[in-house]
């Protein structure tokens, strides 16, 4: 799978074992507890995409929970150099089409209360915060806030829209 970002250089692909390391360097850049290297490759049979310019900016590994019905997005990051481009907005639409396309019904992820700027990402596609976790690590208290996305009602809302603003009356072919 190759997408190319709307308006933008960017290509989204699926991830292969030889992009790996630098999955890896980039988990660690954007977590406190970063990924296995095992995790990560046990993961390129699940959903995993990285996007790349002229090299790999970001990365997302979802997989597809309960029998279809539900996606998980596991790990989405940044490099570093690249955050506040919109690389993290491309991977999420484009997992979303890709959830949406094959039926998942819900979308869920985890985000650390401290990252405001992921929280506000995953509001202005319609994630809604639906529970709160804490716990304890090096001495420290975190703030896990878990996401949902109920993309059924999102289908649903765009055919009322779409019902609201096209009358049946037009002929909605390309000429």
């Amino acid at each position: 799978m190759n997408v190319h970002a709307a308006g933008h250089s960017m290509v989204i692909r699926s991830a292969t074992e030889e992009d790996l390391d630098r999955v890896l360097e980039i988990d660690q850049l954007s977590f406190p507890n970063p990924c296995t290297p095992h995790f990560l490759k046990s993961s390129l049979k699940d959903i995993f995409f990285v996007i790349e310019q002229k090299e790999i900016m970001g990365y997302l590994v979802a997989c597809i929970c309960d029998l279809g019905i539900r996606a998980e997005i596991l790990r989405i990051a940044v490099h570093p150099d690249h955050r506040g481009k919109g690389v993290a907005k491309e991977l999420l639409e484009a997992s979303l089409r890709i959830f949406s396309k094959d039926d998942i019904e819900e979308v869920e992820l985890y985000v650390n209360s401290a990252n405001r700027s992921a929280e506000k990402l995953y509001e202005k596609f319609g994630f809604k915060i639906t529970k709160n976790f804490t716990f304890l690590d090096d001495l420290d208290f975190h703030i896990f806030h878990e996401m949902k996305l109920k993309l059924l009602e999102v289908k649903e809302m765009e055919n009322q829209l779409w019902e609201k603003n096209c009358p049946e009356n037009v002929d909605h072919a390309i000429q």
